[in-house]
């Protein structure tokens, strides 16, 4: 949810504001870079700059782990954008209130956030926020273990508007990567790697190395469940190939860990200790990065 969080904003720029009125309180201490801009904007009467401030700074508060405060802060944004009929401001505020229901497993108050994001999508002809959305419901569902709905909403709704209406190949990677998730959340291990495979196989098309890098780990974890070691090694290993190449720092993380239980599994002991060092090593570095 962080990076999903974190791809929808742009943290903003501080202003030079020292002091001044905000959400009705007089503050003689400096603000913060989100209240600076939100006062500058409000006192400019920019109402719908103001909102996108206001969910700038909502979403700078779930990365920092208050997750209530920032749905109070959406639904300021929200009563704001509502007033001023912005449906993209709306559309915005709904999707991550909705991601934070989710991620704090209030799946019925993400549901419904879902829903209604499906009416305004609908009404708004907005077709990228509608596949989204059933991307997220479908993810909410497969959390409950709703698997018939989930594997619905993506097979006959996501991925034929996706693929078919938006040309968007990149949402159809996504798309055979939640129906690959919900087989194999149910141990269905033959259908999960087959849509993996296809995910791989469009990504590879498309030249789209993350997704290639995303597909391998995903099919070396199938292939660990059903206890084929070295077949799952071979793809970890192209993985980390493509890793190190594109710098792809969070994903090599994952590997050096996968490469240790491999290694170890498969007697190989000197190479499962040095990819256990190498994995702690980056997970410490990229504790300090996020601090």
């Amino acid at each position: 949810m962080n990076k999903q969080l974190k791809a929808s904003d742009s943290p903003p720029l501080i202003f030079p504001v020292s002091a001044g009125i905000y959400s009705g309180s007089f503050k003689t201490d400096s603000l913060s870079a989100y209240e600076q801009l939100i006062f500058l904007y409000r006192n400019l009467c920019d109402r719908k700059v103001e909102a996108s401030a206001i969910h700038s700074y909502g979403i700078h508060t779930a990365l920092n782990g208050d997750m209530d405060e920032s749905l109070n802060i959406f639904t300021e944004a929200l009563s704001i954008n509502a007033t001023l009929k912005n449906n993209a401001g709306v559309i915005k505020n709904h999707q991550s209130m909705m991601r934070i229901h989710a991620f704090m497993g209030n799946y019925f108050n993400a549901v419904k956030l879902g829903n209604t994001l499906v009416d305004l999508s609908l009404i708004s002809q907005n077709d990228v926020s509608l596949a989204d959305t059933y991307l997220l419901l479908s993810q909410i569902f497969i959390s409950q273990n709703n698997f018939k709905d989930a594997e619905n909403l993506v097979m006959k709704k996501a991925l034929p508007l996706l693929y078919y209406k938006l040309n968007d190949k990149i949402g159809a990677i996504k798309c055979y990567d939640q129906l690959a998730f919900n087989y194999k959340s149910q141990k269905r291990f033959s259908e999960a790697k087959w849509f993996y495979i296809q995910s791989n196989l469009l990504a590879r098309k498309i030249g789209h190395s993350e997704s290639i890098v995303n597909s391998l780990i995903n099919l070396a974890h199938v292939k660990m469940a059903i206890g084929d070691w070295q077949l799952a090694l071979n793809d970890i290993q192209e993985a980390e190939q493509l890793s190190v190449k594109n710098q792809y720092k969070f994903q090599l993380i994952e590997i050096k860990k996968d490469l240790f239980e491999l290694y170890s599994k498969l007697g190989n002991l000197n190479a499962a200790n040095l990819a256990l060092l190498q994995f702690k090593q980056l997970e410490e570095e990229y504790l300090v990065s996020v601090q």
